[in-house]
């Protein structure tokens, strides 16, 4: 078989084929394999991914129409189609671009990947495994699992290697007939590419007209699902009173398509309109009467517009997706179901359960045909059995947490379908996978994989990765300021925000993922795993075991719930969920319960001292998890005044105003000790009106309260003296 032979195929089939090869020319191989498809085909538009620019003027197309771009800029690629790729993975070779870079090739399409020889490939570390050789576990070498893993999949249909000779079969078509759409005369319908896409713009416009709330469209990659979106968006913000409309996603690239297919749609319908661009991307599209602009997730959900959007939903938490939906009267999800984003299926299954049990009128549609190639392409298919992008559990067997079993995950000889289903519980269970975290548990020296299983079907899964134990001349350049360490993320915040370099010395293990399968979640099976975890860690002899995560009511108060101790929140929220990142640890040994009991009290300190300024928009819950961590009982100093004003307060004969410092004084003391004397809800309440000083009517918003709030705030700091017996040095 002849390179020739499986240009000629793809030609024929209309179906994309992938060829990798493996030679010290491979660039220049490609470039002639690539420039035979051009002259078969009579033209053709060529994209060219490297690492930094390195090997570009090795790939010369002639008459071609070429794209050169960085891996760092496969997020602006989306959107766009190209004939042929040809991507250098020498030197760099992430998951997550991989996934960008095929999804953009059309049908009939070429997909040239260029390594150098297979074991000198193998021997060598990519930019992405280079940041895996963290101190001290450099020694232990990258594990090159990956890499492995890549080449064994090619030679499935539609895949080939040319290392010497070409390894794999020519199938011819494999996949099936492409519908044509209708053409309507209606010119924002005759702008869709399938028949999918018509119905669902059809589905879509209606739904915003009648009395629906939620209208939500899941598919997987390459369907066009931001496309119809913008489409549709035109017909509605020109024809409804709903004139302005908000639209958000995880990234500002991944709306750009969107606001592409907005302005068509108004080019198409003669509207006039402008386009508001900040750093190259499209941020507002203003016209006649109205606009359609972009804002983060999080302050999507708190603006007052009638009309929002999501894209890419699957990669926002599920508390903000209902923000959003409850501030809006329409609102539009879409979601990836299968692709780099990852956790789609968890969003269809979380996400729609509670829409469901809601008793809101929604729509559900999704969509099937692919836009550039066409149904059934081998090559999507081998992309998602590589990267396991549609790896789901199976129905887990009935059974009982203490009937698991925990044990190591040989990542080496792991069985592949035992390994999608061990992975596909990430996928339901967490709205925050990608690929590269695959390529990660694979590769990285110090990340290791557990499991715990019923009847030998895994229902946990966990990824892990051993941190701390560092040199002392590394602690002294952190303490300087002078070294960033990654691969450390918990001794790094501690030794840097706290000053604790003894912490740095200790050695730990941070659960980067624990998931259990959707259908057994509630019922311990999380905290059995933890369970063996610490077991496991203290036999080893860690320290701790720890974990860090954007905090929410729910994943606090699973944490605590099993004596995991906060210990840090990241200054500034994440500009896409809103969330706080939260670390959490349990100590095992004696020095570093010792020292957790230090570093508690720097950030306690830290954090009451903070509620009113740069925590002010912290969720009032999530504040109180945080502060609940017991410590020894202390003073509370108040003046003769201030006792005196206190007291007339709960007897009504003050107005807050007059005794707010003494109530201040009162409950930092209350959650200085972190003490349970109230409920969760006059916790809450306590804190966000006197820590971190919101008005009345937004605590009364906030909550959600039926009465005044001013007077069950009086009755909860008398409930709170009653607890605390009164204002005496012992709490």
């Amino acid at each position: 078989m002849e390179p020739r032979d499986v240009v000629e195929e793809a030609l024929i089939t209309g179906e994309r084929r992938l060829l990798t090869i493996s030679s010290v020319d491979s660039l220049e191989r490609a470039s002639d394999i690539a420039k035979e498809w051009i002259s078969r085909n009579g033209g053709g538009r060529v994209l060219l991914a490297t690492h930094r620019g390195i090997g570009t003027e090795r790939v010369d197309v002639d008459e071609a129409s070429l794209t050169s771009i960085d891996f760092d800029q496969t997020g602006e690629i989306l959107g766009g189609t190209w004939d042929v790729l040809i991507a250098d993975l020498s030197r760099q070779f992430r998951a997550n671009d991989l996934g960008r870079l095929v999804e953009v090739i059309r049908g009939g399409g070429l997909i040239l990947l260029t390594i150098p020889p297979v074991e000198d490939w193998l021997s060598t570390l990519t930019e992405f495994q280079r940041r895996f050789l963290v101190p001290p576990f450099e020694d232990r070498g990258v594990r090159q699992l990956f890499k492995r893993r890549f080449l064994s999949f090619l030679g499935r249909p539609g895949t080939f290697l040319m290392d010497g000779e070409i390894r794999g079969q020519l199938v011819g078509r494999l996949s099936g007939k492409r519908t044509p759409p209708e053409r309507t005369g209606d010119p924002l319908l005759d702008l869709c590419a399938t028949l999918d896409q018509q119905r669902v713009f059809s589905s879509l416009v209606e739904a915003a007209g009648s009395r629906k709330r939620a209208f939500i469209l899941t598919a997987n990659r390459g369907r066009g699902k931001s496309a119809v979106i913008g489409l549709a968006l035109a017909r509605i913000v020109t024809k409804t009173k709903m004139r302005r409309a908000v639209v958000t996603s995880p990234s500002m690239e991944g709306i750009q398509t969107l606001f592409q297919f907005l302005m068509k749609g108004f080019d198409s319908l003669g509207v006039k309109y402008e386009p508001l661009i900040r750093n190259g991307h499209v941020i507002d599209v203003r016209f006649r009467d109205g606009n359609v602009f972009y804002l983060t997730p999080d302050s999507a959900a708190e603006v007052g517009v009638r009309l929002k959007v999501v894209d890419e939903a699957a990669a926002i938490p599920i508390s903000t997706l209902f923000r959003i939906l409850h501030s809006s009267r329409f609102a539009i999800f879409s979601s990836t179901v299968h692709g780099y984003e990852g956790a789609g299926r968890g969003f269809t299954l979380r996400f729609l359960r509670r829409i469901r049990n809601s008793n809101l009128p929604f729509v559900e549609e999704r969509m099937e045909e692919p836009i550039r190639y066409p149904p059934g392409d081998p090559v999507e298919a081998w992309l998602y059995d590589f990267l396991l992008l549609n790896a789901e559990p199976e129905e887990p067997p009935e059974g009982e947490p203490e009937e698991a079993v925990y044990e190591r995950l040989d990542l080496e000889g792991v069985d592949e379908g035992f390994l999608r289903k061990f992975y596909g519980i990430y996928v339901l269970a967490h709205y925050r996978n990608r690929p590269n975290d695959l390529a990660t548990l694979l590769d990285a020296p110090h990340h290791f994989a557990r499991v715990l299983s019923l009847s030998g079907e895994p229902v946990v899964s966990l990824h892990l990765a051993e941190e701390g134990g560092l040199p002392n001349r590394i602690l002294e350049d952190m303490m300087e300021g002078r070294r960033d360490l990654p691969g450390h993320m918990i001794p790094s915040r501690v030794v840097l925000h706290y000053d604790f370099k003894s912490f740095g010395r200790l050695r730990g293990w941070r659960i980067v993922r624990i998931a259990t399968h959707p259908d057994l979640q509630g019922r311990g099976f999380g905290t059995r795993a933890l369970e063996e975890v610490e077991g496991e860690a203290l036999s080893e002899g860690i320290d701790w075991v720890g974990a860090g995560f954007g905090a929410t009511d729910d994943l606090l108060r699973f944490w605590v719930r099993n004596d995991y101790i906060p210990i840090h929140i990241s200054p500034r929220r994440n500009p896409v969920t809103g969330e706080y990142s939260v670390l959490v640890v349990k100590p095992l040994s004696g020095k570093a319960r010792n020292l957790l009991g230090e570093i508690v009290k720097e950030f306690k300190r830290r954090l009451l001292n903070s509620l009113h300024d740069v925590y002010f928009p912290l969720n009032p819950v999530v504040a109180r998890h945080l502060l609940k961590t017991p410590l020894p009982s202390g003073r509370l100093r108040l003046s003769q005044s201030q006792r005196s004003r206190l007291m007339g307060f709960v007897r009504g004969t003050y107005i807050y105003e007059l005794a707010s410092d003494a109530i201040y004084e009162l409950a930092r003391h209350y959650f200085w000790l972190g003490r349970d004397c109230l409920t969760t809800l006059e916790d809450s309440i306590l804190l966000a009106k006197v820590l971190q000083g919101k008005g009345w009517e937004m605590v009364r918003s906030r909550f959600g309260l039926k009465v005044d709030p001013y007077e069950m705030f009086r009755e909860l700091v008398r409930n709170l003296l009653a607890c605390l017996d009164g204002l005496g040095d012992q709490a």
